[in-house]
């Protein structure tokens, strides 16, 4: 036996053995096969019944969380974690005068876990072994204690074995307790973000959100019962509308809902505070109300109350009660349901907006519903549409309707219904999409109802609009000689009839600083009013009555709503202005390889058809614009808002305005629509002629203001 003698001490030790445990637990960093080496050295050695080690985890300056692993070499198959008290520590430690000390010196609960787990039978000493300054993570000099069952007689022994031991085993019994702490909290990450995943996948019904919430905390926190209540922000009150399945009273069960004050009890208190609270015994909290327990025959042991929050304040309060396989909530529990509450209040909140959103879009459903029905098109009316002789009559009174010559504006409401009806019949969409008649009729109609009684934006534009678009199909043949495709044509045709539906007679940027409902849906993607256009198009065309697209293959279907979405933006000018030096570079020889933006192009010139109509029309038009863009004007200024100079009646020089305009918008456009198509140039001509009355009423103006007449 190779022995050694401590100077000081009469007792011997082995250092063969000694060196034999340092090289068994060398290789191991596992905290529990570490205790479960070092405490059957300490048993063989002392000759006692069992040997335990006590780790003292750091939790604040005042406590630290005892944690039990393993006795002898059984590892336990639930570890027990309890506070400890750090004065007690200190004090039991000194009166002891550095000598172990009994389990009935320490605190309660340490006690109790002790006995619970050897037994009462054992006369228990504990003996505190100090830790290093080297571990930070020790807050007190106390790293742990020692639990051996033996005759005090012998305390002074075995406190000489076990100092000696841990002198040489300490360091890495504490790095093992660290990782192992490490180690828990990555698997309460990595749990709490599958729990994060359940929840989020719940949060379309409140109801199995919060059920789902208080099955979650049991489990996590291993509790017998969990409530869980949300603040009414109007009465401050506590509000439970799911009820856990145990321990609950008939009167609950049949009632929809239980209100508690939001300032009383331990609910209200972590209300009220937003902190959690962990009581160990409930019956002697000032807070906890032992009424419910007497109703129910429940009996509460301890709690653990915490706050759910949202970034700004408490919404709720979650309360655990009765740890199952423990004595109370410990350290460990505290962490997972502060970790946990984050989780709950993202999907609480997350639910609470998708309900506001679910509510919104059913009210703006009923809303389309409501609306459509307003605008339902008698069926007489759908069948009188599709009378032959009728539209055979309509026609003929109108027989230049395929030439760009030909003024839209000319033509009465009725019958512009029919000659939609006729632009899709002679470009062969009827029959090449298989459109039912009746179908495309009552679109015609509802779109037609679509639009407002606005000076300027209203039907009468959108038909003038459509009819450019079928004459430039008609005469440049641009179907027929491959330029565009079938579908293409029939989605441009489809997005002239439907750019400006439901226009309000007001410009984006009034949109947007009036504050206006349109811009609070739109105005984080731009283009506020043609986005609302589209949405209306798209909302008539998923009519059952009118589904003029229903026989498109899905993919078909799927790329005649992008080109409808493209080309009603395009009819913004801000996009047009936006994709102009593309435009420019359009020619004859490369426009089937940029179909879509020549389909912009196209939209856009539609749009301006006005300024290449007979003078008449033009001065028309004028005066419908003006007494769209004045009327705004008027409304910015009843708003404290100076509106721009073309939208001020007072300050507006229409024909140097319009003079501008043509200069800066129309000609530049259609110089690239003639330089595409060099048959139409008699569109500038008539751009030019048009532009040269504006000059002459402007000097016209001009003239009488200088005689002193009025201008």
């Amino acid at each position: 036996m190779n022995a050694d003698h401590d100077n000081n001490n009469e007792f011997v030790y082995d250092t063969l053995k000694l060196l034999q445990l340092l090289e068994s637990i060398s290789t191991t960093t596992e905290s529990t096969n570490l205790q479960s080496k070092i405490n059957l050295y300490l048993k063989d050695l002392l000759s006692v019944e069992y040997v335990l080690i006590v780790p003292l985890l750091p939790t604040s300056e005042e406590t630290q969380e005892g944690l039990i692993q393993v006795v002898n070499d059984n590892v336990l198959e639930k570890e027990f974690r309890f506070s400890v008290n750090t004065s007690d520590i200190e004090n039991s430690s000194c009166e002891s005068n550095d000598h172990p000390f009994k389990v009935t010196d320490l605190n309660k609960s340490f006690s109790e876990v002790i006995e619970m787990v050897v037994g009462k039978e054992h006369n228990t000493l504990i003996f505190d072994v100090k830790g290093s300054n080297s571990h930070q993570s020790i807050k007190s000099s106390n790293a742990l204690f020692v639990c051996i069952a033996g005759d005090s007689s012998q305390r002074e022994k075995f406190e000489f074995y076990v100092q000696h031991t841990f002198r040489y085993v300490l360091g890495h019994l504490l790095t093992a307790f660290e990782l192992y702490e490490e180690k828990r909290v990555r698997f309460q990450c990595q749990n709490l973000l599958q729990v994060a995943r359940r929840l989020l996948s719940k949060i379309g019904d409140l109801g199995q959100l919060l059920r789902g919430v208080m099955a979650e905390a049991r489990e996590l926190a291993k509790a017998e019962r969990c409530s869980l209540f949300l603040i009414d922000k109007d009465t401050g009150e506590l509000v439970s509308k799911v009820f856990d399945g145990t321990a609950i009273t008939q009167q609950i069960k049949q009632s929809k809902e239980v209100r508690i004050s939001g300032t009383q009890g331990i609910a209200g208190h972590v209300a009220q505070t937003g902190k959690l609270l962990n009581i160990h015994n409930a019956y002697h909290h000032p807070l906890f109300y032992k009424g419910i327990d007497e109703q129910t025959g429940f009996k509460t042991r301890n709690i653990l109350c915490f706050p759910i929050c949202d970034e700004e304040r408490v919404i709720g309060v979650a309360q655990l009660c009765n740890k199952i396989d423990g004595f109370h909530f410990d350290k460990c529990d505290e962490e997972t349901a502060t970790a946990f509450s984050v989780y709950c209040g993202i999907s609480i909140m997350h639910s609470l907006v998708h309900k506001r959103v679910q509510k919104a879009e059913a009210r703006y459903k009923l809303s389309q519903e409501l609306l459509l029905y307003h605008m339902k098109v008698p069926e007489l009316d759908v069948a009188n549409c599709l009378n032959r002789s009728t539209l055979a009559t309509v026609i003929e009174n109108f027989p230049n309707f395929e030439s760009f010559d030909f003024c839209p504006r000319d033509v009465d409401d009725h019958s512009s219904v029919y000659l939609c009806i006729k632009m899709f019949m002679d470009l062969n969409f009827i029959v090449d999409f298989k459109m039912p008649e009746e179908k495309l009729a009552r679109f015609v109609m509802l779109v037609q109802k679509g639009y407002r009684n606005m000076p300027y934006h209203n039907w009468q534009h959108a038909f003038s609009v459509t009819h450019f678009s079928y004459a430039c199909m008609k005469n440049l043949k641009l179907i027929e000689r491959g330029i565009i495709t079938k579908l293409q044509g029939l989605s441009f045709l489809i997005s002239c009839l439907c750019h400006d539906l439901d226009h309000r007679g007001f410009n984006n940027s009034y949109m947007t600083q009036s504050g206006s409902m349109l811009a609070r849906l739109y105005s984080s993607e731009g283009s506020i009013n043609e986005r609302h256009h589209l949405s209306q198009a798209i909302c008539i065309l998923n009519d059952p009555g009118s589904k003029i697209l229903d026989s498109l293959s899905t993919e078909n279907f799927m790329e005649s709503i992008d080109i409808l979405r493209e080309l009603i933006l395009a009819t913004d000018l801000a996009n047009h202005f936006r994709i102009s030096k593309d435009l420019k570079k359009l020619n004859p020889d490369n426009i089937q390889n940029h179909q879509r933006m020549l389909l912009s192009l196209l939209i856009t010139c539609c749009d301006l058809n006005d300024q290449i109509k007979k003078w008449t029309t033009v001065y028309r038009v004028a005066e419908l614009v003006y007494t769209e863009f004045f009327t705004q004007g008027d409304l910015e200024k009843q708003m404290g808002m100076s509106p721009n100079l073309m939208f001020d009646r007072k300050k507006a020089n229409v024909p140097a305005l319009q003079i501008e305009f043509l200069d800066a918008v129309v000609k530049p456009t259609y110089e690239i629509f003639v330089q595409i198509f060099p048959e139409t140039s008699q569109f500038l001509e008539t751009i030019t002629e048009n532009r040269q009355h504006w000059v002459e009423i402007k000097e016209k103006e001009e003239t009488c203001c200088k005689n002193g007449n009025s201008c």
